[in-house]
C-alpha cells in the first residue's frame, strides 16, 4: 500500500467524512460530500481540457455533455456517476467524464439522476433509461453513432450501467453496445468474502452499504429483485461485451468477480480485472497511483477492441 493510499485512508479514517450522516438534513450533507470530493480531485487528480461542455435538461433530468471533435457521428459513453443513490452528481465526476472523453474519442453524457432518500427505487433506474432512450432516439442530432452506445458506472452508477444492459437488450431500437462497470453494486444480500473482509477502515464500510441500501431500497422485498440487484436475472444471454473492474481492499469486489463470472459463463465476452492495492472510489483519484491511472487506459483498449 503505497503513502498516498496510506494518507487517504488516515484521513478519511480520522475526520469520517460520511459516518453519521443527518438524514434530515440531507442536502447539507450533500454538500460536505461534495467538498470532499473536490478536496479529493485537487490532491488527486487534475482537470482535462475538452472542446464543448453542455448543460442540458431532458425530461426534467440533467445531464453534461462532453465533447471534444467536431467529428459525427461518434461513439458515446453514457455516465452514471457514484455515490450509493444518495451522493454526488454530475460536478463530482466531472474530471472522470472529461478524461473518458478525451482518451476515447467519443462523446460523454453524463446523467445526473434522481437521488435518494428522496426519490427511491426505481427512480435513479428510471432516469437512467430515460435518457438511454433519449440518446437512442436523438442519435443524429446530437452527432452519435447509435450502434455504438457504451454504459459506463462507478458504484451506483455501475448498478445502473448493469442493470440497463439487461432492460433494453430484447429491446430492438436500442443497441447497447458495450458496459463498463467500475466496482459495481450488484448484489443486495450485503453478505459476501470480501465484504466481511473490508468492513472497514478501506473507505467504503459495511455499515455505509446497509445505510445506502435502505435510503434507495427501503422496502425489503425489493432489495434482491434483479432489477436493482442484476445478479439475479435468471438470463445472462446476449448481454453487450463487458470490462468489469474492482479494487483490492473493496468491500464490493466478491460480487464484481462474481458478476463477471456470470456474464462469461452465458458466452458474452467479458474481461475483468481487480485493480491491487487500490479501494472502492480510485477512479475519481487517478494520481492515487500508477495502477488507478491505469484504468483508464485499460478501458480504452477494451472499447478499441469491441467497438
Amino acid at each position: 500500500m503505497n503513502w498516498r493510499l496510506q494518507f487517504l485512508l488516515w484521513f478519511v479514517n480520522k475526520f469520517q467524512i460520511l459516518d453519521k450522516v443527518d438524514i434530515k438534513n440531507i442536502e447539507k450533507e450533500r454538500k460536505k460530500s461534495q467538498q470532499a470530493a473536490e478536496l479529493g480531485k485537487w490532491v488527486f487528480d487534475n482537470k482535462v481540457k475538452i472542446k464543448s461542455i453542455k448543460d442540458e435538461v431532458i425530461k426534467n433530468i440533467p445531464i453534461r455533455i462532453y465533447n471534444n471533435s467536431n467529428a459525427s457521428p461518434q461513439k458515446v459513453i453514457i455516465y452514471f456517476h457514484g455515490g450509493g443513490f444518495v451522493f454526488y452528481n454530475i460536478d463530482s465526476h466531472d474530471y472522470v467524464c472529461r478524461r473518458l472523453c478525451s482518451m476515447n474519442d467519443c462523446v460523454v453524457i453524463s446523467v445526473d439522476y434522481r437521488l435518494a432518500p428522496e426519490h427511491s427505487f426505481p427512480a435513479a433506474h428510471v432516469d437512467a433509461y430515460t435518457i438511454i432512450e433519449y440518446v437512442a432516439k436523438n442519435a443524429k442530432k446530437l452527432g452519435i453513432d447509435a450502434t455504438k452506445i457504451i454504459v459506463a458506472g462507478d458504484s451506483a452508477g455501475g448498478n445502473l450501467a448493469a442493470c440497463a444492459v439487461h432492460y433494453f437488450k430484447n429491446n430492438p431500437s436500442i443497441n447497447i453496445a458495450a458496459q463498463v462497470l467500475i466496482y459495481p453494486w450488484i448484489d443486495g444480500k450485503i453478505n459476501s468474502t470480501s465484504i466481511e473482509e473490508y468492513s472497514s477502515g478501506y473507505l467504503l464500510t459495511k455499515e455505509g452499504i446497509l445505510w445506502f441500501q435502505q435510503q434507495y431500497t427501503p422496502k425489503k422485498e425489493d432489495q434482491l429483485k434483479p432489477e436493482v440487484s442484476p445478479i439475479y436475472h435468471k438470463d445472462f444471454s446476449n448481454l453487450a461485451p463487458a470490462f468489469v473492474l474492482t479494487a483490492e481492499y473493496d468491500p464490493l469486489k466478491t460480487e464484481g468477480k462474481q458478476y463477471a463470472d456470470k456474464i462469461k459463463n452465458a458466452g458474452n465476452i467479458v474481461l475483468y480485472k481487480d485493480y491491487k492495492k487500490l479501494v472502492h472510489g480510485f477512479f475519481n483519484l487517478p494520481k492515487l497511483s500508477q495502477e488507478s491511472m491505469q484504468a483508464y487506459f485499460d478501458i480504452q483498449a477494451f472499447l478499441k477492441k469491441v467497438l
